[in-house]
């Protein structure tokens, strides 16, 4: 395994950490704690010393296994936890004990990262003086080592909320598709932020077998998902990356790449940055995402639907997209819920012919 420095804080962290949020399960859905704890030993025997949970993954198991498995191995790795800051609370006193039943349930007297997790620009804005209050009451007290934040918003936020100057870490989406955030990602690495990648293969969306992303790395990779791994590993700007393993086989296949001293050469990192900024031009021109068509009068997701139209035709991830189809369908946001009353046609600053192109979405992902 390759370790690397967390951000100013000096301890080595293996480059792949272990996401407990896809743990195995029985067949109804309950994690099967017998293969959830030998997974995650295994991991660690590999050599991963970064595990991620939250309070509420696996309603609020996943935590528990984690506990389970690494009993005796406490030592030899660093944990990292989250309370959700979508949650509106009574008062700080619910956090509080949210935090308290978390070191319960992973069997510790601390935390080495506690985030509030899922922080948008607004939900910073509300809850950030209390949730500081807590987190440095928690620290004051050795509870928690390291004060950090997961994100889902802008890359501006991002950068406003990094100047701060408030927290040691923070975890953030990063991948081959999803490169929004990499400037914030170089900034807060510069400024001695510990950096947590999430969804490094997308939430699984670049597992899926795509000829477009073979051709990144014909002879050295297997699969797609290793590709995009490889992807976000060469990047210097980040500690680790975590995956969300559910078998021994994807945490053997992931540890093989996070082994390697040089995941991509300087060459085939910068020739892939090349295509990737190519794709990513070339999927602009069909629609660059920035919502001014919304909302839509009959709930249809216009950008949602075409970020799944560019995953099949820029990407070739194909089956991913058709299976994100299905969930607007059931949400009643899809394609084919447009009625053509064109209110979003004179929105769009590329006049798009959404109507059109929503068509083609439906006739091509339903």
């Amino acid at each position: 395994m390759q370790f690397r420095t967390f951000g100013r804080f000096g301890y080595q962290v293996s480059q792949l950490g272990f996401g407990a949020m896809r743990l195995p399960t029985k067949e109804d859905g309950t994690v099967d704690f017998d293969r959830a704890v030998s997974l995650i030993r295994r991991a660690v025997e590999l050599g991963i010393n970064f595990i991620d949970s939250h309070h509420f993954y696996h309603n609020g198991d996943s935590e528990v296994a984690v506990g389970r498995a690494i009993r005796g191995l406490r030592d030899r790795v660093y944990l990292q936890t989250k309370t959700p800051m979508y949650r509106e609370v009574e008062s700080e006193d619910v956090r509080w004990r949210w935090l308290e039943t978390a070191l319960e349930k992973l069997g510790t007297d601390y935390i080495d990262c506690y985030l509030a997790h899922s922080l948008t620009w607004e939900r910073f804005r509300k809850e950030f003086d209390p949730f500081m209050k807590l987190a440095q009451k928690a620290k004051d007290q050795g509870m928690i080592r390291h004060i950090g934040f997961s994100f889902h918003d802008t890359a501006e936020a991002l950068r406003k909320i990094i100047d701060t100057d408030a927290f040691d870490c923070m975890t953030v989406q990063y991948n081959m598709i999803n490169r929004s955030l990499e400037e914030p990602i170089a900034y807060a690495h510069e400024k001695g932020m510990g950096v947590v990648i999430m969804g490094p293969v997308g939430g699984g969306s670049l597992a899926a077998p795509s000829a477009e992303i073979a051709k990144l790395l014909p002879e050295q990779a297997k699969s797609s998902a290793e590709i995009a791994l490889r992807f976000v590993l060469a990047n210097p700007n980040i500690s680790l990356a975590l995956s969300g393993m559910s078998t021994m086989r994807q945490l053997e296949e992931n540890v093989a790449v996070a082994e390697q001293e040089v995941v991509l050469s300087a060459d085939d990192y910068g020739r892939i940055r090349e295509v990737l900024d190519e794709k990513r031009r070339l999927s602009e021109l069909y629609c660059t995402g920035c919502r001014y068509c919304m909302p839509c009068p009959n709930g249809v997701d216009i950008p949602a639907n075409f970020e799944l139209m560019n995953l099949h035709r820029i990407y070739g991830v194909t089956e991913t997209a058709k299976e994100r189809y299905a969930r607007l369908v059931a949400r009643k946001a899809s394609a084919g819920d447009c009625l053509e009353c064109g209110e979003c046609e004179p929105k769009c600053p590329q006049r798009i012919p959404i109507m059109e192109q929503l068509k083609e979405v439906a006739e091509v992902l339903g």
